[in-house]
């Protein structure tokens, strides 16, 4: 009943700040364990009212009991009402939850997949790209440090001259339950100031599990070196999605938007040469101009590639599929040397069990819609002729 008194709004700031807190704890002292829960309710509703870091020390001291009100403490660290919200703190936080609930060491109280909270982190990452995420340099830099590190490592038991045998293996650190437990992870561990390698994360524990969602993950990673201004990394991220994904659902979500991420940086370009800015005295028009022909150039043939972009995705998943070879050899129409080079990528890529017959019989169709007024065979058109004698004769 005393510590509801600190909760009213008419309490006075003398009773409501630390004396309040100093009494939460006392309570925490002297009741045993059993009544401790009754005694949280109030700490924690008190805590969120309070704000700023006397709720993030007070949810920390809470996990440690209970961590199944972790979401509701990711939610306060990224509330709009904070006034210093924590936005790498939260990423951690739904880091480690995802992976925990990807092993099935976690149930969310929301009802959240492994994947929503997954999606939850992309989120957060997109939102705070420069808090939360490692840059360029930042990842080169720890790569060579990575990589001095283990040149200068030797081997202990290549040292003097000897080998030692190990037959049980290092000793491994147990719980209380008698289990191995986890090995800590610095990207888990809210209290650590380091960023993370989000690149790695969403190969690791995204793209890695969830095949099947594929073009989210790609689009949130390019959005990431977007939101850091890493424009080139983020053009080889969407054209590495685009390249390995396997449904026309995921490629579609990906060229959608690298599409849109072209129409900004072309409209940027001419809102800065329409309307340039005064202060800037380096800005090079013509640097400017050329450059904006080089991007409009480079989005026409994004479009134009569209076609055979999809062709890609079908083939990819089933290089099989004569009738998909077809449509790939007719988006060349009468470049008749790119015709047979896919002629002779269909004869080495269809796998050997599917039916010779049908798979000669499409190609010498297409051989000789693309030979037709040759009187001098390219070498291409040789080589194909080449290959469908020897095959007709070894029928």
């Amino acid at each position: 009943m005393y510590l509801s008194i600190f909760s009213h709004p008419n309490c006075p700031p003398a009773l409501s700040h630390s004396h309040a807190r100093r009494t939460f704890d006392r309570a925490m002292r002297t009741l045993p364990p059993s009544l401790h829960h009754r005694i949280w309710v109030r700490y924690l509703l008190w805590a969120e009212s309070r704000g700023g870091l006397t709720t993030v020390a007070i949810y920390r001291r809470y996990l440690a009991i209970d961590p199944s009100v972790t979401e509701r403490y990711v939610a306060l660290l990224l509330s709009p009402s904070n006034p210093s919200p924590r936005p790498l703190e939260a990423a951690k936080l739904l880091l480690r939850l995802s992976r925990k609930a990807a092993r099935g060491e976690f149930v969310s109280s929301e009802g959240k997949s492994p994947y929503h909270l997954l999606g939850d982190l992309l989120d957060v990452v997109e939102s705070h790209a420069e808090e939360v995420g490692l840059g360029i340099e930042e990842l080169a830099s720890i790569e060579a440090d990575d990589q001095s590190a283990d040149g200068n490592a030797k081997d202990p038991q290549q040292q003097n001259g000897t080998s030692l045998i190990r037959f049980a293996g290092p000793p491994t650190t147990v719980g209380a339950d008698g289990k191995p437990a986890p090995v800590y992870d610095e990207d888990e561990d809210p209290d650590s100031p380091r960023k993370l390698d989000v690149e790695k994360i969403i190969r690791k524990d995204g793209l890695g599990v969830y095949k099947d969602q594929a073009g989210r993950l790609w689009t949130g990673l390019a959005t990431y070196w977007i939101k850091r201004g890493e424009f080139e990394r983020a053009k080889e991220t969407f054209e590495t999605g685009i390249a390995t994904v396997l449904t026309i659902r995921d490629f579609t979500q990906i060229f959608d938007a690298y599409a849109e991420f072209s129409e900004s940086v072309i409209s940027g370009i001419m809102e800065e040469l329409e309307n340039p800015d005064e202060e800037d005295e380096d800005l090079d028009v013509k640097e400017a101009e050329e450059e904006l022909d080089a991007k409009m150039k480079e989005f026409e043939e994004l479009m134009d590639r569209r076609l055979f972009l999809v062709n890609d995705v079908f083939l990819r998943r089933n290089p099989n599929d004569v009738q998909e070879w077809e449509k790939r050899v007719g988006l060349w129409g009468q470049d008749d040397e790119k015709v047979c080079g896919h002629c002779l990528l269909l004869l080495h890529s269809v796998h050997r069990s599917f039916p010779p017959g049908r798979r000669d019989v499409h190609t010498r169709a297409l051989y000789h819609r693309s030979a037709q007024g040759h009187s001098e065979s390219p070498p291409l058109v040789y080589r194909l002729r080449q290959v469908l004698r020897r095959r007709r004769n070894h029928g």
